[in-house]
C-alpha cells in the first residue's frame, strides 16, 4: 500500500484592491482611537494642557508608521500603529523625567529622541538578522513586561477615569467619592460597558468603535441637562484644542527645531527607555505577523519587516508622532475585511 503524500498548503488568494480598500478602511477604525488614546496618555503625563498634542502625535504616528512600514517590510496585511507598549514606556519616562524637576517642554524633544532612538535600532535588529534572534526571547519575560504595561496604563488612567485633580493622590482619591467627577465616571463607564458588549451585539461594527460612540453619545446627553459640559474653555474632561491646517505644518517644524544634535546627557537618559521601546515594538511586531503567517498561510520575513517598522518609527519621530508596531487587533480586522497585501496597511 502506497502512502499518498501530504496536500501542499497553499497561500490564500488575494481578495484583489476592493479587498485591501474595504480591509484598509475597517482596520482605520479600531486603529485611529486606540492611537489618539495613546497619545493623549503619553502627553497628559506632562499636564493636561497638552492633550491635544497628544491626541495629534497619536495621529500623526498612526498616518506615518502605517503609510512607510507596509512600503518598506512588505507583510501582507500587516497594520501598524502606535500601541499600548510605546504608550507605557514613554509614559512612564515622561513621569520620571518630571520626578527629576524637568520642565515639560524640556521634556518633549527626549521623548522624540527616545522613539527615534527604538527606530534606528530596530533598522539596526533587522539589518544583523535580529528577526531570527527576538523570537528566542521567553514567552514568561514578554508576557511579565506586557502585564506590567497593563498595571501601568491602568493607574495612569483611573485618575483621569474618575476626574480628579493632579493634586489629590490617587489612593486618597479611590476612597473618595466625594472627590469624583460623576459625568466623567458615567462617560468613561459606559465607553468600557459599551466595548465590552460590542462583540455579543454586532461582528460587524468593531468594539473600540462601538464604545466610542457610546461614549460620545453618552457624553451629549448629560450636556443637553448640564450647561457647563457644553463649554469647552477649561473642561477638564475634553481633550482640548487639536492643532489644525497649518498649525500643524507650523509645530512639526518647531518640533524639528528643538531636537538639536543630541548631547551625553541626553544620551545616557534615552538609551535605557530606547532600547526597551526598540525591543518591545519588535516582539509585538513579530508576534503580530506570526498570527498572520497562520491566517494568510504564508511566511513573513523578519528582517525585513523589523527595517520597515524602525525606518517608520524614525520618520514618525521626526514628524512629532507616537511609535508603534504591527498591531495584532486591526491586523485581525484588516484579514477578516479582506486586506491581504501591504497595500491595506497603506490604506489603513
Amino acid at each position: 500500500m502506497s502512502m499518498s503524500a501530504p496536500a501542499e498548503i497553499r497561500p490564500l488568494p488575494p481578495r484583489g484592491v476592493a479587498g485591501d480598500f474595504w480591509g484598509g478602511l475597517a482596520s482605520m477604525l479600531v486603529a485611529l482611537p486606540s492611537a489618539l488614546a495613546f497619545g493623549v496618555l503619553v502627553f497628559t503625563v506632562l499636564g493636561p494642557g497638552y492633550g491635544g498634542q497628544g491626541a495629534l502625535a497619536g495621529l500623526a504616528g498612526a498616518a506615518v508608521l502605517g503609510i512607510i512600514a507596509p512600503l518598506v517590510g512588505r507583510t501582507g496585511g500587516l497594520i501598524s500603529a502606535p500601541c499600548a507598549p510605546a504608550a507605557a514606556v514613554l509614559s512612564a519616562f515622561a513621569a520620571s523625567l518630571i520626578a527629576m524637576k524637568m520642565e515639560a517642554p524640556a521634556i518633549l524633544p527626549l521623548l522624540a529622541f527616545t522613539a527615534l532612538l527604538a527606530g534606528v535600532l530596530q533598522i539596526l535588529f533587522g539589518a544583523l538578522g535580529g528577526g531570527r534572534l527576538i523570537k528566542y526571547i521567553p514567552y514568561p519575560v514578554v508576557s511579565g513586561y506586557l502585564s506590567g504595561v497593563g498595571v501601568l496604563i491602568v493607574l495612569g488612567q483611573v485618575p483621569k477615569l474618575l476626574g480628579l485633580s493632579g493634586e489629590i493622590p490617587p489612593a486618597l482619591g479611590l476612597v473618595s467619592p466625594t472627590l469624583w467627577a460623576w459625568p466623567g465616571l458615567c462617560v468613561g463607564g459606559a465607553t468600557i460597558l459599551l466595548t465590552l458588549l460590542a462583540p455579543r451585539l454586532t461582528a460587524k461594527v468593531p468594539a473600540v468603535v462601538f464604545g466610542l460612540l457610546g461614549g460620545l453619545l453618552t457624553y451629549l446627553i448629560l450636556a443637553a441637562f448640564d450647561p457647563a459640559l457644553r463649554i469647552l474653555a477649561h473642561n477638564p474632561l475634553v481633550v482640548g484644542p487639536v492643532p489644525a491646517g497649518s498649525e500643524i505644518l507650523q509645530g512639526m517644524v518647531r518640533h524639528l527645531h528643538s531636537m538639536s544634535a543630541p548631547g551625553p546627557i541626553t544620551l545616557r537618559l534615552i538609551l535605557i527607555p530606547g532600547l526597551t521601546l526598540a525591543v518591545l515594538l519588535s516582539v509585538d511586531t513579530l508576534k503580530t505577523c506570526v498570527v498572520l503567517d497562520a491566517l494568510t498561510r504564508r511566511r513573513h520575513d523578519a528582517d525585513r519587516e523589523l527595517v520597515g517598522q524602525g525606518v517608520g518609527n524614525l520618520l514618525s519621530s521626526l514628524a512629532g508622532g507616537m511609535p508603534g508596531s504591527g498591531t495584532l487587533g486591526p491586523t485581525l480586522v484588516n484579514f477578516s475585511s479582506g486586506g491581504r497585501t501591504w497595500r491595506s496597511g497603506a490604506v489603513s
